[in-house]
């Protein structure tokens, strides 16, 4: 089971705050603080509980107080709360490695209805991100374009656009199903995989219609 090394040293690799991480957990972020200390008995269900929670963000633990980040693997996410800690996923992994992000088949309107009031905040902090290159693919005649202070837009005829959101991040491919009553996203840790789908979106993105 984890151990408090553990805990510190995948936090420090996830380059989150301990506020960050007790928030998800439900806890006070000085009763993290104890337990990553050691300086306080935890329960084995918490203890499972915040091994869950690095393992969801892509850290694997080992023996002898092993961590290291997965080299693949699949999460899901369902529901608002989810949707909102893979927004979350998005913001860290962005925040930690920079480089690309590629957004396609978006349509703004449902981000603006799962995020809800926290929409704002979110767009905020990635505009705060300067090692970030971020592009989006939308539909033509789409006028939600939401992004601008940190995103570039393109269009993509309507015989072109998709109806699966798809999200690619770090070494991540997140596919996404939205409904009017629910919203699951399926997130693929795998460099191969995400580098592929990264050149199908080259394709797309240079043969795309700038915005205005």
């Amino acid at each position: 089971m984890i151990t408090p090394t553990q805990m510190r040293a995948a936090r420090a690799m996830l380059d989150v705050p301990q506020g960050h991480v007790a928030q998800h957990l439900g806890i006070a972020a000085n009763t993290l603080s104890k337990i990553e200390s050691g300086q306080s008995d935890i329960s084995m269900s918490r203890l499972i509980d915040i091994q869950k929670f690095y393992e969801r963000e892509g850290i694997a633990f080992s023996e002898n107080d092993g961590v290291a980040f997965k080299s693949s693997g699949v999460e899901t996410y369902e529901g608002r709360e989810q949707f909102l800690k893979f927004m979350d996923d998005v913001y860290y992994t962005a925040k930690r490695e920079g480089g690309l992000v590629c957004v396609n088949n978006v349509r703004e309107q449902y981000f603006i209805k799962w995020m809800g009031d926290d929409i704002n905040t979110h767009m905020e902090r990635m505009a705060e991100i300067s090692n970030l290159t971020f592009k989006i693919l939308i539909e033509e005649g789409d006028d939600d374009i939401l992004a601008t202070e940190y995103a570039t837009y393109k269009m993509l005829s309507p015989d072109k656009f998709g109806t699966l959101p798809l999200y690619l991040y770090g070494n991540k491919t997140a596919l996404m199903a939205f409904s009017e009553t629910n919203v699951s996203v399926f997130v693929i840790q795998h460099k191969a995989v995400t580098e592929y789908f990264r050149s199908r979106f080259s394709d797309l993105w240079s043969n795309a219609k700038d915005i205005g």
